[in-house]
């Protein structure tokens, strides 16, 4: 069964300066969408001018839990001003608490990774950010997530946006142009998708939702003519990842659920053999167990 807090609770964990902040932080515009992640709320907050801090608050073992990369306490069971903030916001948005959540920094990750995380820390400083720039100056996901996360980059212009959909629109024109074989679809399925990775690495909004929307319209064309031939996996493999990006974009906007399946519907039924954002239960964090029920039923 899930568990609620109230603002009582949390005021009387804090300092009354610290609260009063966090309620002008909570009403600043500067909080991102609340996403569901391990039973808790996390939350992007977003700098005035510098970096943005990631936040996930939760019930815990049954305590009231908070990480923030701000780095302003060192203890899980002690807020910081963000943690306040998307408490406060969570708690605004009637957020249901899991009883038994798990924090991000609990979770299980791919023992590669971890591997590789426990070497970088491993690294002197100037060393690892002497690696870091190195290889973002050749792999345009990661520097975007670099500039990003450093608070040099916001969200994306009507410019950028519309630039982004033409690029979709010409990987795709020039994969059916003329005389074209199906590695040729495959091969615009993932330029389509590693364009969309560097889109979803910028803070998310509205329009950037709709462009990775309408990637997917042009994905569901392309991949028709894989799946009539029988090839299931090479569409499957990019519209997985297309969804991700997808799926992702929403946590972040947290979306109406009844107009994020509404808009679900108008893309899977458009889609002249099937949709690659045709798996309802991805959404199910977004939609709740009864949207889903609803829109596998359909």
């Amino acid at each position: 069964m899930a568990v609620r807090l109230d603002t009582d609770a949390v005021r009387n964990a804090v300092e009354p300066a610290l609260y009063r902040d966090a309620e002008l932080l909570r009403d600043s515009g500067r909080l991102g969408g609340l996403a569901v992640v391990g039973g808790g709320a996390a939350c992007t907050v977003h700098g005035e001018s510098g970096p943005h801090h990631e936040v996930w608050v939760g019930v815990v073992g049954g305590g009231f839990t908070a990480e923030c990369d701000c780095g302003a306490v060192t203890e899980p069971a002690e807020l910081c001003v963000h943690a306040v903030a998307v408490t406060l916001r969570a708690l605004a948005e009637e957020f249901a608490w899991s009883p038994d959540a798990v924090p991000p920094s609990a979770a299980m990750v791919d023992p590669e990774v971890r591997r590789l995380a426990e070497v970088a820390a491993s690294l002197p400083p100037r060393r690892l950010v002497a690696l870091v720039a190195e290889h973002a100056a050749t792999d345009r996901r990661l520097e975007t997530r670099l500039l990003t996360y450093a608070g040099r980059l916001g969200p994306l212009t009507d410019a950028e946006l519309d630039a982004a959909r033409r690029t979709v629109d010409s990987l795709a024109g020039d994969a059916t142009g003329g005389t074209w074989q199906p590695h040729d679809l495959l091969d615009a399925g993932r330029w389509i998708v590693d364009e969309l990775e560097v889109l979803a690495a910028r803070p998310a909004g509205p329009g950037g939702r709709a462009v990775v929307e309408h990637a997917a319209r042009v994905w569901d064309a392309l991949a028709a003519p894989l799946y009539e031939a029988g090839d299931d996996a090479g569409p499957e493999e990019i519209g997985t990842a297309l969804r991700a990006v997808h799926v992702r974009i929403c946590a972040e906007l947290r979306p109406d659920p009844a107009e994020l399946a509404e808009r679900l519907i108008e893309i899977v039924d458009a889609a002249e053999l099937r949709s690659c954002l045709d798996e309802p239960e991805d959404y199910l964090a977004l939609l709740g167990s009864d949207g889903v029920a609803a829109l596998q039923q359909r």
